[in-house]
């Protein structure tokens, strides 16, 4: 597979990224040695590199830390590669609220973070529980965040350094899973109902780049949306499919689920 085959392969928005990728791939090739990617990657990119396993002359490994991370580490090996989850260049930090009157929110640990002037890519998924965050990063920014991130909006924060070798230090998602039903599993009939809005409503955001559909902005409003896709409403939060359950008496789907808490 040759590079243009590569990036059409993925359809991505920034080429550079994709081909960035398979430089590393050809890197691979040269040296002989497992290269690990220093940023992290959302499943629009990493499940579609997974399913060209055995194509490109390389086996791919994937840690996000967290069970089910979305956004996760690439690694190309060889096929006689151990996978060592503790070579990925990764820590996980755990971010403190220090104040006990005033409390914080996902969107402010993210925004936090991003203040900072750090790339979206060098942080994988944040989990809140309570008065805090856990989250993956690149171990080359962490010393940074350490120094730097010292307060949230006016409240003051500490940073630890968490060992993610340890099953029992790393949190798990939050979910609240419930049941829908919508006339299809069109893109614009789920978003109505994932965020209680009318139809015309549904298809004005995904108009404005409101929605992503696997962390990709869409225009279609007819997409059909599959199992484990992971939408995104501004505003809304974020939902993955988890399951069909068919169709009610009146032709209607019935589908389960889960908002990320």
């Amino acid at each position: 597979m040759n590079k243009k085959q590569f990036i059409d392969y993925f359809n991505y928005e920034d080429n550079n990224l994709i081909s960035n990728i398979y430089d590393k791939i050809l890197l691979h090739e040269r040296v002989n040695n497992p290269i690990y990617l220093n940023e992290f990657y959302s499943p629009n990119i990493w499940k579609k590199l997974l399913d060209l396993t055995g194509k490109i002359g390389c086996k791919i490994g994937t840690y996000g830390i967290f069970e089910e991370s979305d956004r996760r580490f690439i690694s190309i090996l060889s096929d006689y590669d151990d996978y060592e989850f503790y070579n990925y260049p990764v820590k996980l930090l755990n971010i403190i609220n220090m104040s006990a009157f005033s409390k914080l929110k996902h969107s402010d640990f993210l925004g936090a973070l991003m203040s900072l002037g750090i790339k979206r890519e060098k942080f994988g998924d944040l989990i809140v529980d309570k008065d805090e965050c856990y989250v993956p990063v690149c171990s080359d920014i962490v010393e940074f965040i350490q120094n730097n991130l010292i307060k949230i909006g006016k409240n003051p924060c500490k940073v630890k350094i968490l060992n993610h070798y340890d099953k029992n230090q790393i949190p798990k998602y939050k979910f609240q899973e419930k049941t829908i039903v919508v006339s299809s599993c069109r893109l614009d009939s789920i978003v109505a109902s994932l965020g209680g809005i009318s139809r015309s409503n549904s298809e004005d955001m995904i108009k404005k780049g409101l929605v992503l559909l696997d962390y990709e902005k869409v225009i279609r409003k007819d997409i059909h949306v599959e199992i484990n896709s992971i939408i995104t409403l501004r505003g809304y939060g974020k939902f993955k499919i988890k399951e069909f359950l068919g169709r009610t008496l009146k032709g209607r789907e019935k589908i389960i689920i889960k908002k990320y808490i």
